[in-house]
């Protein structure tokens, strides 16, 4: 990509940023962290106890709450039954790549039909030893058949954000120069600011952010720091997040690490950003981090530490006036 085109594509997507004033936010949580609950209504009471106003449901293989293969006959009451308890339910996490992804249709038939608008589904990752344009490129078709299903049933297809060398869309503009040729109605990125802060350090997740306008379709937050690995070259003490350097990142509680919430708030008010916002909380806490269909933590500490995600969040975005 040349970089005069990078910069008409910052020009175009900020030109089409909307004007209106920014509407307050309703902040959903990532079931993934609520699997060990398996009914309905226990996961609404949850939900509600911690004070989130929605829930993003997983429609994955177990142990998420919809098993992708029985999507029309277990979603529709799963999501009317959190409803009645007065959760809101605007998106669910699929694995849904493209149009010829299995059970496709049917997810977005059936989410559509319950008045769901947003889905986001597996990644995409680049090739070793192939231009990186050439790997875009060839993402443009299967895209534009994912996005005339998407048409077809009024939703909204997102990317989740991850960083990384393979990760396409860790960049921002190489998945944005695939996104341009397409109405942000029916595709979008799903942008997560704690992969996109330490994948764009240093300020730069916040100019992606920016140049993406209208193709934030919506954000989820998560944190973050870096600490020294005891075992760089591998072994036990890698883990998640390792880097060969001898540096590690360890997710954290919302508010205690590296993401700059009230920057993000700024960012969305000034962008007048209305889509989905959800929490995804990562840090150990008996299990819910990684989603397990069972805790080795009280329940009453679990959800208490989502809690105070959620005040940490209101917290930082309290000048905004975006919570």
């Amino acid at each position: 990509m040349q970089i005069g085109g990078c910069a008409a594509l910052a020009a175009q997507a900020m030109a089409q940023t909307p004007s209106i004033a920014a509407k307050p936010l309703k902040v959903d949580l990532f079931s993934r962290h609520l699997q060990w609950l398996r009914k309905a209504d226990e996961m609404a009471e949850a939900v509600n106890e911690m004070g989130f106003d929605g829930v993003d449901i997983t429609v994955r293989p177990y142990p998420g709450h919809v098993d992708p293969t029985r999507v029309a006959q277990d979603l529709p009451p799963f999501v009317n039954t959190i409803r009645k308890h007065g959760v809101l339910v605007r998106e669910i996490a699929c694995p849904v790549m493209d149009a010829d992804s299995p059970n496709a249709e049917e997810i977005l038939a059936t989410a559509s039909s319950l008045g769901i608008t947003h889905y986001w589904g597996s990644p995409f990752r680049y090739a070793t030893g192939k231009p990186i344009v050439q790997q875009l490129d060839d993402l443009k078709p299967r895209l534009a058949k994912l996005v005339a299903l998407n048409a077809k049933y009024k939703m909204t297809g997102m990317y989740h954000t991850n960083e990384g060398s393979n990760s396409v869309g860790a960049a921002i503009w190489d998945l944005l120069y695939v996104f341009k040729n397409f109405d942000p109605a029916q595709i979008g990125f799903h942008y997560d600011l704690g992969h996109m802060t330490i994948g764009g350090g240093n300020g730069t997740w916040a100019l992606n952010l920016r140049a993406a306008g209208p193709y934030i379709a919506a954000i989820s937050v998560k944190d973050f720091v870096l600490e020294t690995n005891p075992n760089p070259d591998g072994g036990a003490g890698r883990g998640r997040g390792a880097m060969p350097n001898g540096w590690r990142v360890k997710p954290v509680p919302l508010g205690s690490g590296l993401i700059n919430l009230p920057e993000l708030a700024n960012i969305l008010k000034e962008t007048a950003f209305s889509g989905p916002f959800e929490i995804q909380a990562e840090y150990p806490n008996g299990g819910a981090e990684s989603a397990q269909d069972k805790i080795t933590l009280p329940r009453e500490q679990v959800l208490g530490a989502m809690k105070r995600d959620l005040t940490a969040l209101r917290t930082a975005f309290g000048p905004s006036g975006l919570l």
